[in-house]
């Protein structure tokens, strides 16, 4: 199969997941592909078991149009995320769907033996409750900084014990199956773009609020934006004001306002007693708030001018009451700061998949990756077209 062909089929595909229901004529209607074409490539995939007929659309002229949708049972993923307290995982079909669940809890600063076990034994346990030869691969979201090129955790700020620790390898060799890796910012990213809030926005940033830091994931023309080092939209450490931070801290947006700032300055109990505090009107909280949501607007609105967005969604990890009270008070103050005459400004929306947007999002990479028209990921290859064109999850 040529590499054209390959791309068409992905092109496809993805409208398919996007848009569905949705008929070969409208199909065509989104692609620069003839109807012919589009007939071709449909049946395949419907050969094949990726793409099922749902039934002749509900008309009351002419003849109705047969709808198209993904077949979810097609095939499975498993989602990996690390993040310095826990790892998680999922298996999910074709659809997004999640079939089963582990977590293991890690202490505070796990060393790199005990996080490759503890990705080990999630990704194994799931292994063992699916159809092994219906799994297209693994995705590994994890905190970073994460070089992609090496399959590695550069340098986490929340120890000194990791130095480009490799975790895509010997995952992959101990699991037997293709591993690809991201941060968990652009998995999140990922998640919201294939499930999710951004599944019908072309150009939008995604703000993750995870346990430890602040991080971002970009995503222009339905593709994610990584830069010339792969490193693209570390949104957590924008710089701001000095005056905002903390004595002594860099001027980070992330050390203003994120889950590590929220426990610094109010410890680990905050977490907890969020909802009641909140209710209470808690004082220094209310203020905390204030302060976070003032800076956490700014670098909205710069970003926004830079990049003229559809959408930022903000999602993560931390409790949805506190995304949705920021939210909210950033709305506010993100209305009052743009350029005049500005036409553009973008919606900003909290996630839909809520806390598990990072594993969510790893488990769509195997899946996600196939669609590349530029390099989307460094382990292009190794994706789930090749398993349709080859026909190796045919039996």
């Amino acid at each position: 199969m040529k590499a054209t062909g390959d791309n068409n089929r992905s092109r496809v595909f993805e409208v398919i997941h996007l848009y569905e229901p949705i008929s070969r004529v409208e199909i065509a209607s989104r692609l620069d592909l003839t109807s012919a074409a589009i007939s071709n490539i449909v049946s395949d995939l419907i050969a094949r078991g990726y793409v099922c007929q749902l039934g002749r659309r509900s008309t009351s002229r002419g003849q109705p149009s047969i709808e198209l949708g993904i077949q979810a049972d097609a095939a499975y993923t498993i989602g990996l995320h690390f993040e310095p307290r826990s790892v998680a995982g999922i298996v999910a079909d074709m659809k997004g769907n999640v079939l089963d669940r582990q977590t293991i809890d890690l202490p505070p600063y796990p060393s790199p033996a005990m996080t490759i076990d503890a990705l080990n034994s999630v990704g194994s346990a799931l292994i063992k409750t699916s159809a092994r030869k219906k799994i297209l691969g693994v995705g590994l979201a994890s905190v970073g900084p994460v070089d992609l090129l090496s399959g590695s955790v550069i340098r986490p700020e929340f120890t000194s014990d990791w130095d480009n620790v490799e975790l895509r390898e010997p995952l992959a060799k101990a699991l037997g199956l293709p591993v690809f890796m991201d941060n968990d910012a652009t998995a999140g990213a990922i998640g919201e773009y294939w499930y999710g809030a951004g599944r019908l926005c072309r150009h939008f940033l995604y703000v993750a609020f995870n346990n430890m830091g602040l991080g971002g994931g970009l995503i222009l023309d339905g593709r994610v934006f990584r830069g010339s080092a792969l490193n693209a939209a570390e949104f957590g450490h924008m710089i701001v004001q000095p005056a905002a931070v903390s004595p002594g801290m860099p001027p980070y947006l992330e050390n203003v306002v994120s889950g590590h700032a929220l426990r610094r300055d109010f410890g680990d109990a905050i977490i907890s007693t969020l909802e009641q505090r909140l209710t209470d009107n808690d004082p220094d909280l209310e203020q905390w708030l204030d302060d976070a949501s003032q800076c956490l607007a700014h670098a909205l609105v710069s970003v926004d001018h830079l990049l003229d967005l559809d959408a930022i969604i903000v999602g993560g990890q931390l409790p949805a009451v506190f995304i949705s009270n920021l939210v909210n008070r950033v709305k506010h103050r993100m209305s009052t700061l743009y350029m005049q005459g500005w036409s553009g400004q973008s919606t900003l929306h909290i996630g839909q998949i809520g806390q598990g947007s990072a594993v969510l999002g790893a488990a769509a990479l195997p899946v996600y990756d196939a669609f590349s028209t530029t390099s989307r990921s460094v382990d292009g290859a190794r994706n789930f077209l090749h398993s349709i064109t080859a026909g190796a999850l045919m039996h």
